[in-house]
């Protein structure tokens, strides 16, 4: 793997046993997170995000899910091939993931101070002092106010935006070489979203950590990202730097996405859409997954699906009109 590369996904097929029959949600995925960039993972719900970053983290529950082929290198080591005791050392450790909906992430049982100190009694044999003082030292990292005070708090007692620190704050305790952020500003205001990014990319910057994003929204893809994957009804459509993505688009899901944003000064009675749903996973078209949204659509769509093709040095699509 090249040295420059921390994380690398090869033909990564995760299913689910449904009715008796295997749905492929990620269906031979493949990319790369190069050393101290961020990786920006972006599509509608249900394209495969999560259970892609899951799948990194060996958090697919079986049943009814199972990791089926592929490769996930993790500084040279293939994750799928570890035993359960080699995965939970690195797990939290030296990759650490910010789930989804920090209100209900958080044990609403335990105090916060409790679920930051256990990360560094079991990863790093603190004692339950040293493991209390570290978590104070988080909540100061993390920008939490009165963190002698907040340690001893309980989840509820915490707002949104705080609630999302704490899970950042339990992400980080190990400095993890690898960050995973799963929709890390869901739900939270605008102005609180901007800090949560702003935090993050401090801490990545300092504890020179990679990153990777997954989202719905590409104004935070603008704002974070080195590189970009987007994903369409399990599969990568597009791969591309942050800067040729937005500069020239290829795939015409990726093409309708940055169309569907809203732009300052024009004004406009309606936003742009993209017209219908994400198709089923149980029953996909045959041919391209997108063609009944696509407005570049023929017979040949109808029959062949395109496969990822090498635009340029920094820019994969897979559609058969480029």
């Amino acid at each position: 793997m090249n040295e420059k590369v921390i994380l690398s996904v090869e033909n990564l097929v995760t299913s689910f046993n449904i009715a008796g029959k295997d749905i492929n949600a990620v269906d031979n995925c493949s990319f790369q997170v190069k050393k101290g960039m961020t990786l920006g993972i972006v599509g509608e719900s249900g394209c495969g995000k999560s259970v892609t970053s899951l799948s990194i983290m060996r958090l697919i529950q079986t049943p009814p899910g199972k990791i089926s082929s592929g490769k996930i290198l993790f500084e040279n080591k293939d994750l799928l091939k570890l035993k359960e005791p080699e995965i939970r050392s690195i797990r939290g450790n030296r990759i650490s993931m910010i789930f989804q909906e920090p209100m209900t992430s958080l044990n609403p049982v335990y105090t916060i101070g409790s679920q930051i100190a256990e990360v560094f009694i079991l990863h790093k044999g603190a004692s339950h002092k040293e493991a209390r003082n570290l978590s104070i030292e988080m909540l100061k990292q993390v920008r939490i106010p009165s963190p002698e005070k907040r340690i001893d708090e309980y989840p509820h007692q915490l707002s949104g935006g705080m609630r999302q620190r704490i899970m950042i704050a339990i992400a980080l305790a190990c400095k993890p070489s690898l960050l995973i952020a799963d929709e890390p500003t869901t739900a939270l205001d605008v102005t609180i979203q901007a800090q949560i990014l702003a935090l993050m990319n401090n801490l990545q910057k300092e504890n020179g950590m990679s990153t990777i994003l997954i989202t719905h929204d590409l104004g935070v893809v603008a704002e974070t990202c080195d590189d970009v994957a987007v994903m369409y009804a399990g599969k990568i459509v597009e791969k591309s730097s942050a800067k040729e993505l937005f500069t020239n688009p290829k795939h015409p899901y990726t093409i309708g996405l940055l169309n569907s944003i809203p732009k300052l000064g024009v004004k406009k009675h309606r936003l742009n859409t993209i017209p219908g749903m994400v198709p089923s996973l149980g029953k996909l078209p045959k041919g391209c997954r997108f063609q009944d949204r696509c407005t570049l659509m023929s017979d040949e769509c109808k029959v062949t699906e395109p496969e990822l093709k090498t635009l340029s040095q920094n820019k994969q699509a897979a559609c058969l009109k480029i």
